[in-house]
Parts: C-alpha cells; sequence; structure tokens
C-alpha cells in the first residue's frame, strides 16, 4: 500500500474512533426546580350596610294635588305617532333647519332671562343659564311654526308630516345654545316619533 493511502485510512481511523469515543452525558439536576407562584391579588370589596327602617308614623290622608307639568316636553304636535319599525336614517340634507334656527332666535327674543348674552361660543350662540325653559321654548317656537318636535334630552327631533324627521344637537356640553348648520345631526324616514 502506498503511503498517501496509508496516511488517509489512518486519519479517517482517528476521526472514527473519536467521535465513537466521545459519549453524551446528560446532568441531572441535584436539586429540584422551583417555579416562583406570584401572590395571591386582594380587592377590596366595600359592602353597603343596611340602613335600619324606620317604624313608619301615622299620616293624615293627602289633598289631591295637580299634576305638575314635566320639566322637559314631550312637545305639542296635531299629527299621529309614527314609530316606524325600520326607518332609514341618512345624512341628507336638511329640510326644516330654517325652522329651528328661527325658533331658536324667538327663544332668545322671547325669553332674554334664560340667557348670558356676554357669554357666546358664536355671535349668536349664548350661554343658557335655565335649559329646561330653553329646550320648553324651542319645543313651544317650534309648535308656533307648525313644526312637531320632541326633545329626548341629547338631540330635538322635529318634523312636519311623518314622512321624515330630523335631529338637532342645540346644546353644547359647555351649557351654550347651538346653531347653525352643525346643529344638524340627520333625518330619519319615515319620522321617528
Amino acid at each position: 500500500m502506498n503511503r498517501s493511502r496509508w496516511s488517509l485510512l489512518l486519519v479517517v481511523g482517528l476521526a472514527v474512533a473519536f467521535v465513537a469515543c466521545h459519549a453524551i452525558t446528560e446532568e441531572t439536576p441535584t436539586e429540584p426546580t422551583s417555579v416562583a407562584t406570584p401572590a395571591p391579588l386582594a380587592i377590596p370589596v366595600i359592602l353597603a350596610s343596611p340602613t335600619p327602617t324606620p317604624k313608619p308614623a301615622a299620616t293624615p290622608t293627602p289633598t289631591p294635588s295637580p299634576t305638575p307639568t314635566p320639566s322637559t316636553p314631550t312637545g305639542s304636535c296635531n299629527l299621529p305617532a309614527s314609530n316606524p319599525s325600520n326607518p332609514k336614517c341618512t345624512d341628507d340634507p336638511a329640510k326644516l333647519y330654517a325652522d329651528v334656527d328661527a325658533a331658536l332666535t324667538a327663544v332668545t327674543k322671547a325669553r332674554p332671562d334664560i340667557f348670558d348674552f356676554n357669554d357666546k361660543k358664536c355671535e349668536n350662540c349664548y350661554y343658557v343659564k335655565n335649559v329646561d325653559a330653553y329646550i320648553n321654548q324651542a319645543v313651544k317656537q317650534l309648535n308656533a311654526r307648525g313644526v312637531c318636535a320632541l326633545y329626548d334630552g341629547e338631540e330635538m327631533a322635529v318634523k312636519d308630516s311623518n314622512t321624515f324627521s330630523e335631529q338637532y344637537d342645540i346644546l353644547l356640553a359647555s351649557g351654550h345654545m347651538r346653531r347653525g348648520e352643525g346643529s344638524y345631526r340627520g333625518g330619519c324616514k319615515p319620522a321617528l316619533f
């Protein structure tokens, strides 16, 4: 055999011996591993203490009193209620905007005592000192124009027929009147109320 072959066999033999002699060992843990457990979260619960019930006192028979009028009007309307089951609401252009704006101007003239004319957000968006009176007067002025109005505590719904109604936001969160085209919120067909 020639020398180069012999050298090659020797190198291969040593490589095989080296690989064969190398043993894989696994070390076993000497101590158990521990997992940190978070402390439980305590949430305080405040329970209401029961209020003792006082013994009822003898009360005289009440005399009937007149029924008070609601502070927020439901509106006076000669049209029957619509209450559709599936109205289509859009942001189509306003049809009753001029009536709403004229009614708000009429309110400022009829009840100047409920506004602070020195505190305004726009040219004619005055601070409202008495919101209930403002809403009542707005409904009254709209009704006088032949427009039905209903205030839901957030927006004023208006209609002059049951084919459609429109929504207007007439009061800013700051307590000022909301006027202008931004007060119009959208319309629905048929009328919502």
